[in-house]
């Protein structure tokens, strides 16, 4: 893995102790709902360790709820998989879009990613409020669409400059929904009135943005060998003409600037709380959660260097089986 070395001003946290107990519940739920239904399709998940990475954000999540949210994080990257390493097919992306989305209709899912996705939601959503499940669906549509935005535009040659991609990358990353989720773990349900604090906003869109961003620097071999141009060094090369170091570099000076841009953030937050007259447990699992969006951050990096999926050789990193539906 060649990379340029990270502005990271927060501590690692350790990892969970429950990890190994997880791992195995996980493997055993995806198992139960065939999404790994080949060999190629383990070893693919093999190298991307999902409870590693909710082990590293979350390092003190009991082994119940650190398997659920490992679940979710493994069947969001074969979501992923089904389309960034895949020939884009606009109705096969459109087709499991409204298979997804159906769920959230209460209807009887249909296929494989579906149905493990209404068993996901339906577990996630227990104990939640109506705000939080209104936030999370939402983040999860916002995402889903962007494999639509992307398929078009690789069908088309059409490329976003780099403003236009830094803003889909927020949601194309799929972390608001981590963040909202991991909510689950540190016993917190933040309300609306919290969560949309312009501090708060300013600080989750910088924090899923930085690490959309270190993963395009750590996925670009990966993403250039698939012909994925959806990558913020790809993008710098083929806009800027850039060579490979010089688009590297630009995208971490990116990276910098989004820790100052969190930090700026969570200063700011105390007096906002305060003009907002947000008090007692409200304001205290306010500041809890800015907190802990620097402990994911701080996560996102370690587990980069700590799983197979972004150290291996592309042709290792990109081995996978059929798509699913």
């Amino acid at each position: 893995m060649d990379a340029p070395e990270f502005f990271m001003p927060y501590e690692p946290m350790g990892s969970n102790p429950a990890e190994a107990e997880a791992e195995q519940a996980m493997w055993t739920w995806l198992e139960h709902y065939d999404l790994v239904p080949s060999e190629l399709t383990r070893r693919r998940m093999e190298r991307t360790r999902p409870a590693r990475m909710y082990a590293l954000w979350c390092p003190w999540a009991d082994a119940e709820e650190l398997a659920l949210l490992s679940e979710y994080t493994a069947w969001a990257f074969i979501v992923d998989d089904q389309f960034d390493i895949e020939i884009p097919d606009p109705q096969r992306c459109l087709h499991t879009i409204a298979a997804l989305n159906a769920v959230y209709d209460g209807g009887r899912p249909s296929g494989v990613l579906a149905v493990a996705f209404a068993d996901l939601w339906r577990r996630l959503c227990e104990g939640r409020s109506a705000d939080w499940r209104e936030a999370v669906r939402a983040e999860i549509r916002g995402w889903l669409w962007t494999y639509y935005t992307e398929t078009i535009g690789r069908l088309t040659d059409h490329l976003p400059d780099m403003d236009t991609y830094r803003a889909h990358r927020r949601d194309s990353v799929a972390l608001f929904v981590f963040l909202d989720i991991s909510e689950r773990a540190e016993g917190v349900d933040l309300s609306p009135a919290a969560r949309q604090l312009p501090a708060m906003r300013l600080l989750r869109e910088a924090a899923v943005e930085h690490m959309g961003l270190l993963n395009d620097i750590l996925s670009v071999d990966s993403d250039e060998a698939s012909s994925y141009l959806y990558n913020s060094v790809l993008l710098a090369e083929h806009h800027y003409g850039h060579s490979r170091s010089e688009a590297r570099d630009l995208v971490n000076s990116m990276l910098t600037g989004l820790i100052h841009r969190m930090n700026t953030a969570i200063d700011r937050l105390p007096a906002e709380l305060d003009v907002a007259q947000i008090t007692g447990r409200d304001r205290a699992d306010t500041l809890a959660t800015a907190r802990s969006y620097t402990v994911y951050v701080r996560a996102n990096l370690d587990y980069h260097y700590q799983a197979a999926r972004y150290t291996s050789a592309p042709r290792e990193a990109l081995e996978h089986g059929l798509p699913l539906t």
